[in-house]
Formats: C-alpha cells, structure tokens, sequence
C-alpha cells in the first residue's frame, strides 16, 4: 500500500473515530433531561456488543432478540480482525487519544503477559457467567463508558453552572405555597438542584486510572483489561484480513512506533491484537506494507499463549465471582434488604443477570432518585441501580428509565402503567415526623403526595408539643395500599437531620410479578 493511500485510509478512520464519539455522547446526555416519549438512548451501542448477549445467554438461557445485531461485529471480525476496536468503539477512541496525548513513540512489543491478561478476564466472566452470575457489566466497555459519563456529569454540570429548575416550580404551584411557615414558593423557585451521583469518586476513579495508564502503555484497557476486545482477538485470529510487509522491507522498525501494541507487519505481527489503524502504513516511507484477504495461517494463531495453567486459574476466579451476589455485606438468613429499584425492574434474581451495570438509567433520571449502589445490595450488586429519596424522587409523569435499557432488567412501562408500578411503601418515623414527636402541624408531604387518591391522609390527634402543652393536631398517616413509593414525601420533609417519612422496600411490585411486568394491572 502506498503512503498516499494509507494516509487516506487513516483520515477515515480518525474520522469514524470522531463521529462513533460524538455520537455516543450525543445519544447519552439527550436522555438525562427529556420526558418525551421518544428520548435518545446509547442502547444502540450495547446491542452492537456481541459480548453482552452471550453473557446474558449463559447466564439466563435467554437471548433478547434485539442484541442479534451484535452478529454484524462479529462478521466484521471475522473479515477484518479487530475492525470495531479500531474504528467504531468510543471507549477505544478515548484510549487511542489519550495514547497519542502521551506523545511517546515506544518501539519494542507489550509484553505477552500484558497482552493475555484480558484474555483470562474473559475467560473468568464467561464461567461465572455459565454458574449463573453475569457481572460482564462491570468491564464492558460500554457499560465503563456510560457509567462513568453519567457520573462525570455532576460535576461537570456543576462547574457550567447548569441546574435543574424544571421540577422545582412545579413543586412550588403544588404544596409549597400551602405551607408557607415552612417553605415559601419564592424560596423554592430559587433553589437549583444540581445533579449528584452517590460515588463518583469509585466510578470515576477507575475511569480516570483506565486513561492515564495510556501514559505508561498504549491503549492499556483495550490490550489489558478490555473482556470484549478479547472476544474479538480470538475471532480475529482466524480473520481474512492480514497486514504483511512486502520482500522489500528493510526492517527499520519503524512501524512499530504508533503500533497500538507496539508490533510490526514484519515479524511480531498478531492478527489477535491487531486494529487495522493503518498506522504502520503510514508510517512507513518504502511503501513495504501491505493489507489484503488471505486465508488464516497456523503460524497467525500461535503468538499470544494463554497457558493451560493460567486458564485453569482464571476458571476458578470465575467460579468465585460466580458467588460474589450471595455475599452481602449484611448477612441475612432470609430474603430481606432495604433498597428499591427503578420502576418496571423485574424480580431480583433475574434483574442482577440480567442489568449491564451501565448508568443509563441513573443519567436519564431527571431527579436524582436512580442512584449507582455500592454495599447496600451486596458485593454482586455493585453498581446497579437503587432509588434513593435523599437525592432525589420519582417524578409522577415520567418513565425515562424504563424506555432507555438495553438488557430489559428494567421493563418499558407507559405513564400510566408506572404510576401503578409500586416500588415500596412510606414509612413513618414517629420520633421525628413533627405531627408525632413534636405536636406540630406540618403537611409537606401530604400535600406534594402526587397519587390520584392520596396515599398521605391527615386526621385529627391529641399530642404533647414541644413545649409540652397538649394540642390537637392534623397527623398525617398512611394508606399502604395507594402508595407506589415515589420517594417525594420523604425527599420534601423539611426536617433538617434526617426525614419524618421514609421509603422502604416493602411490598415493592417487582418481586410478586413473574415475566413481563408490562402485564401487571
């Protein structure tokens, strides 16, 4: 291939670079704001990911027909090796810049040990994966990429200035000027609600470390780490495309300089690891490099040694983190936790195999109410989806995040449908609620309450104030049945330590519904 060529070729593939990037964001951050009935989703990404389907396979001998998709990847492969690494995936093009940003030209190879590594994270995830435990979410690419944008969002929304005044007025028009003793509508149209995520130092940490190891050794998630890019090496080892240097070469290693893995078409070409940059043509100034379709050689097959011993260990991690969702860092005896998911989750047996981890529905909500979890659902847990009504609440005519996930962990639900969707139950605190412990008459809550029958209700109680005087006051309590647990009455309580009411996960709609939850009435 001539120079003039490759550079061409090259100026494609940054620029499909640039377009699968810009996309990806374009498609994630249109979902946090929206509550249209069509809103943009970065699903489409997952369901080009053929690692996905097969973990979810394996794990609930199921397939959404939907991820079938992924087999355009796989034929792409399959003809041009690690194509998608390459040029589509954003996570790889974030890596490849931040290689290039590290402005250093290493000649010599990865060392295999480096290279062979993702090769055994692949192998731990599909057996833990065929025990019944899909934790693929965790490494995918796609899932790392949302996650830690959804949660890079905070702060970046905090630094721009952006706030969230959308609900607040609504609020204000609701309850607040009800009760103006306790907030005023003009103090609430005031107040900005930024978004917060409950650990961006853990999810964005590990996504930080992920592009700064770019500065010790290229692409190292994507040569390392990446489970999904290993899945393509060992379909890519038997690919019709081969890059080759010609008889004419001089062996001036040249090539090997912005290599993403260090290697040459020369003599330490590895189809495996190879993702058709174009970059050694590029680089080479006798034209002596050439890509055409041949039929795989043995020799293509034999340079990255897995070890039967390595393998065998990589099993057995697998068959621990097969264990990992019964570890809970609050052992239980019988099935009991204290923590809600996303309207139209399914049961949680099936929703932990099934849920890719990824943050879509944590960025979508326009509230803060879906949170990432960490140790509250147990080791297996960490990062899918909780409600959490100190952050936020689940806003009455929205159902973001049961349009936008790709595994159906969450089903789709209409308005109507997820206004029924109970997520639990209200508790009362009755040593803190003011109309119990305080003798004080206090309606924020029933007054926001947004059911149509009103699952807060006022009755008239005898009680010892503060001052110790006994008064008549309206006590709020109650009717378990018309709750759905949206969370609003808890997040509005005007207590200043810790709420008068609270969520819980009681009665919560998802465990008493088999199948699709889109049949529940």
């Amino acid at each position: 291939m001539t120079k003039q060529k490759a550079n061409i070729v090259h100026k494609l593939r940054v620029a499909a670079q640039i377009v699968f990037v810009l996309l990806f964001f374009y498609l994630l951050f249109g979902s946090g704001r929206s509550s249209s009935e069509d809103i943009n989703s970065t699903s489409v990404f997952f369901y080009i990911d053929p690692l996905l389907p097969i973990l979810n396979f394996l794990s609930t001998g199921s397939l959404l027909i939907i991820f079938m998709f992924s087999g355009i990847t796989l034929l792409l492969s399959l003809l041009l090796g690690r194509f998608f690494c390459g040029w589509i995936c954003p996570f790889g093009s974030i890596n490849h810049l931040f290689s290039w940003l590290a402005k250093k030209k290493r000649n010599g190879i990865i060392p295999l040990k480096y290279l062979s590594l993702k090769y055994f994270i692949l192998a731990a995830l599909l057996v833990s994966a065929l025990m019944g435990t899909n934790l693929g979410g965790w490494l995918d690419p796609f899932s790392l990429l949302t996650r830690s944008s959804a949660a890079l969002a905070s702060p970046a929304e905090y630094l721009l200035g952006h706030t969230n005044k959308l609900f607040v007025s609504e609020l204000a028009s609701d309850f607040a000027r009800t009760n103006p003793a306790i907030k005023s509508a003009e103090e609430l149209e005031s107040t900005n609600i930024e978004r917060t995520t409950t650990q961006p130092l853990v999810i964005i940490g590990l996504f930080v470390f992920f592009l700064f190891m770019n500065f010790y050794q290229k692409r190292f998630y994507c040569n390392t780490i990446c489970p999904l890019g290993a899945l393509l090496g060992l379909i890519s080892r038997v690919s019709l495309y081969r890059v080759k240097s010609t008889p004419e070469c001089i062996s001036c290693d040249k090539c090997s300089g912005n290599c993403t893995y260090g290697g040459n078409p020369d003599d330490e070409f590895y189809k495996s690891e190879c993702t058709v940059c174009f970059n050694c043509a590029t680089d080479c100034n006798n034209d002596t490099v050439e890509y055409k379709f041949e039929l795989p050689k043995k020799a293509d097959a034999e340079k990255v040694d897995f070890g039967r011993r390595k393998m065998i260990g990589a099993a057995a991690v697998g068959l621990v983190v097969a264990a990992l969702p019964k570890s809970d860092m609050n052992a239980s005896t019988i099935s009991r936790h204290n923590y809600m998911r996303p309207p139209g989750s399914i049961n949680e047996d099936e929703f932990i195999d099934k849920c890719l981890r990824c943050g879509q529905c944590v960025q979508s909500c326009p509230t803060n109410f879906i949170q990432p979890a960490l140790a509250a659902t147990g080791i297996g847990g960490i990062w899918t989806p909780v409600l959490n009504a100190k952050a936020g609440y689940c806003k009455y005519d929205c159902n973001n995040c049961t349009k936008i996930c790709p595994s159906k962990a969450i089903e789709k639900l209409s308005i109507k449908q997820k206004q029924f969707f109970k997520l639990g139950t209200a508790i009362i605190d009755k040593n803190r609620c003011y109309t119990y412990a305080d003798g004080m008459n206090c309606t924020v809550c029933y007054d926001a309450c947004p059911t149509k029958e009103k699952a807060i209700q006022l009755r008239k109680a005898e009680t010892w104030n503060f001052q110790g005087k006994l008064k008549t006051v309206d006590q709020i309590y109650i009717l378990p049945d018309k709750c759905i647990g949206c969370g609003l009455c808890e997040y509005l309580c005007p207590r200043g330590d810790e709420p008068g009411i609270q969520i819980a996960a009681e009665d919560e709609i998802r465990e008493r519904l088999t199948g699709n939850v889109r049949n529940f009435s």
